[in-house]
């Protein structure tokens, strides 16, 4: 059985780092010393068979569900791809948001699953097209796969859009996955209260973790939200990819969790420092697009006609050292996302020298070689 590579990790995991990196979609790792994790913090021992109860407590208490609703996972990537397989059979269809997160492609890919697509127009923020939506149900979608905040574009969907996908995918009996990984990220920034979608009906399945917007991806500390049913079988379907979970970041967790105040007014700060520099640098460039901020701290950039995003990049790699990621890695070349949670003089620099190429890119373009 042929396994599709997933580029987009691959890539992340093995490219070759710039001096001006502006490729991370989340706030920057948090360090040892603002961690502040004491020794007491860390254990050997697993407790609970399906994720520690303290930990399984802390999420519900958070999101404002029960604890039967709550699956904790190694983090959002392995949540999507258990509530993918847990949400259709192979053979049967899901209807993926585009442009997308290119793993949860593959996951379905992977699992077999007939794969449709619907849109999340740029001309209306991305939000998702509603009518595709319902068309890939009547085609047989058993699941529909939607992120939100939505990868790449950061942008929120707005909780009436959620709710009447919901009830689309209540009418013909399949589930809604939402991706939320970045969706603390509009709570945070933007004061759009913390909910999960999880609550607009038991046939809605969230994933999140404490990766993107609290800086601790190392962790791999993530979780599914859903009914007390699909919890039993995504419960099932993660004793094929782990026995248990790692019980020093499940204890990492569980002392973040109680003190998660602190590190989402990390989050803050870091939004609010260093969105301005972008915002500020995105207006002196009439040649650019964007949508717009609802509390992410990446943004999904619309370059000049003419300018193919894959082509640009290696060119601002290679004479600028600088790095965004390439909109071909959501399906979407003509875009390209630039992360600015990154050092001020550092995202500073960066955006002053994908100006730069720019500029030198659409000369050359002009005058020819």
């Amino acid at each position: 059985m042929p396994i599709h590579n997933v580029e987009y990790l691959n890539w992340a995991k093995t490219h070759k780092r710039a001096r001006y990196e502006l490729t991370l979609s989340g706030v920057t790792p948090v360090t040892p010393d603002e961690a502040g994790l004491t020794p007491n913090a860390w254990s050997l021992l697993v407790e609970g068979a399906y994720g520690h109860p303290e930990l399984v407590a802390l999420i519900a208490d958070r999101y404002g569900v029960s604890a039967d609703r709550v699956l904790p996972v190694t983090g959002t990537s392995t949540a999507n791809f258990v509530a993918i397989a847990c949400a259709a059979e192979p053979g049967e269809r899901v209807a993926i948001e585009s442009p997308a997160y290119e793993p949860l492609i593959r996951a379905a890919q992977f699992m077999r699953l007939d794969l449709g697509r619907f849109e999340r127009d740029s001309e209306h923020r991305f939000a998702p097209h509603l009518e595709s939506i319902e068309r890939e149900l009547r085609r047989g979608a058993r699941a529909v796969v939607i992120s939100d905040l939505h990868n790449p574009s950061g942008c929120h969907c707005p909780t009436e859009t959620l709710r009447a996908a919901a009830n689309l995918c209540a009418a013909e009996e399949a589930k809604l996955i939402v991706d939320e990984v970045y969706r603390d990220f509009a709570h945070i920034n933007r004061g759009i209260p913390r909910t999960t979608a999880a609550t607009l009906g038991p046939h809605v399945v969230t994933t999140n973790s404490l990766t993107k917007v609290y800086g601790f991806g190392g962790l791999r500390a993530g979780w599914i939200i859903a009914d007390p049913e699909f919890i039993t079988r995504a419960a099932a379907a993660f004793d094929h990819l782990s026995v248990d979970l790692p019980a020093p970041s499940t204890s990492a967790a569980i002392s973040i969790l109680h003190r998660i105040d602190e590190f989402a007014s990390r989050a803050r700060a870091i939004h609010r420092h260093r969105y301005p520099l972008f915002s500020q640098w995105l207006t002196s460039r009439q040649d650019l697009r964007g949508y717009g901020n609802d509390g992410a701290v990446f943004a999904y950039v619309r370059l000049p006609n003419g300018v193919p995003g894959d082509t640009f990049c290696h060119y601002l790699r290679r004479h600028f050292d600088t790095q965004v990621v390439p909109g071909s890695f959501f399906g979407d070349p003509r875009h390209i996302r630039i992360g600015f949670g990154a050092p001020e003089d550092e995202l500073t620099e960066g955006l002053r020298r994908i100006g730069l190429a720019l500029d030198a890119y659409t000369t050359k373009a002009a005058t020819g070689p």
